[in-house]
């Protein structure tokens, strides 16, 4: 049985190996030959929140971003379980980039939040181009096709899906797929410099829900989620240009569903118990909103459902919905479709005003605080 200080030691190992063993990792799927010298590029990845994805957000204290938890952030290293991708402008395949450095950055490799990326590109590139960068990924779309293959193709391509099965639990084996795009515009390559191109924004492509109770009198017994998919996509479904004009890439809001829907059976998961009252699931990305409805919730829109021991009895729902101050274009009772690489975090209080207050996060924190009869009197 592998141990985790075992695991560690193997990791710690490869990147210590790392120049030697990039030659000797995947196939790049990159069918030409060198054209000219290599030039050095230089770049780092980040698990926080791309800037302008999100509404402003304010800060929570006690909040986890990830960093207190092993594999989720974690890019599979030791196996090489990543691909980065160069395109040019009009997101046509230009070359594979395999790294001769990629390294975590923070202290320890299993929490870390960001990763440096070193090596030298082989094939000759537009002054603009876009880097797309896909990590833990079950299989990856091939072969790629100078001058043809786009990201869309990427994007949708039958080996970006991943097939979740429950019960889900974080590990070297079970990880959570990611991808990321960044535009370069008007970048000077030149031969025996190291041209830096920036940060690239990666994207989990599950959301983490959470649920705590914060009153001693009462203690979660059971929570499980109603309705979930059980296929996603690793990729979002479109990125955009910022409207201020800055060219980094900016994700959509909308959900990037395997056949543009829901699954049709009705499933219900138990959430895993890390710690003695909080209540964790990571899980794809469902429809909460019915289509072409504006803001009305979905027939088959997902719940969670709580029990507490003092109540055995009973069970309590919670929806996915906007309880206070939601954002723009939003108002209170408003549900929302539960969205890649957010983080929903409800936490049950039994006080005079019985409520639930809500964090619904983009890794970071954003609380509503809404009035809700989740606890009898």
């Amino acid at each position: 049985m592998k141990t985790y200080g075992n695991i560690r030691h193997r990791l710690l190992l490869a990147l210590a190996l790392g120049a030697t063993a990039a030659s000797c990792g995947r196939a790049s799927d990159d069918p030409t030959p060198p054209q000219q010298e290599g030039v050095e590029v230089g770049f780092r990845i980040s698990l926080d929140d791309p800037a302008g994805t999100r509404a402003a957000s304010q800060s929570r204290a006690g909040y986890d971003n990830g960093t207190s938890v092993d594999f989720e952030n974690y890019i599979d290293l030791a196996n090489k379980n990543y691909r980065i991708l160069f395109f040019d402008m009009q997101e046509h395949y230009l070359t594979t980039f395999v790294p001769e450095k990629l390294v975590p950055v923070d202290a320890d490799p299993f929490r870390s939040k960001t990763y440096e990326v070193l090596g030298k590109i082989e094939r000759p590139l537009p002054s603009s181009f876009k880097v797309v960068m896909l990590a833990n990924w079950d299989a990856y779309p091939g072969p790629l096709i100078y001058g043809q293959t786009s990201i869309a193709d990427i994007r949708t391509a039958e080996t970006g899906r991943y097939v979740y099965t429950v019960p889900f639990r974080l590990s070297e084996q079970r990880l959570i797929p990611m991808y990321g795009v960044k535009t370069c515009e008007h970048r000077i390559f030149t031969p025996g410099m190291r041209t830096d191109l920036g940060t690239i924004h990666l994207l989990r492509a599950m959301a983490k829900v959470e649920v705590v109770c914060t009153t001693e009198a009462w203690t979660l017994d059971e929570v499980t989620l109603h309705r979930y998919n059980g296929t996603g996509y690793c990729a979002p479904k479109d990125t955009y240009r910022s409207p201020e004009g800055d060219p980094e890439l900016y994700y959509t809001d909308e959900v990037h569903l395997v056949g543009d829907a829901n699954d049709a059976e009705v499933k219900s998961l138990s959430l895993e118990q890390p710690q003695p009252g909080r209540f964790v699931a990571y899980i794809p990305e469902y429809r909460n909103l019915a289509a072409g409805s504006g803001n009305r919730k979905a027939a088959d829109a997902a719940e969670l459902r709580v029990r507490f021991k003092e109540r055995s009895d009973k069970e309590y729902t919670i929806e996915f919905k906007y309880y206070n101050n939601p954002p723009a274009e939003n108002k209170v009772d408003d549900p929302f479709d539960i969205r890649r690489n957010s983080y929903y975090k409800f936490t049950i209080t039994k006080a005079e005003e019985q409520k639930l207050v809500v964090d619904v996060a983009w890794y970071e924190s954003r609380p509503l605080d809404p009035g809700f009869g989740l606890l009898p009197e």
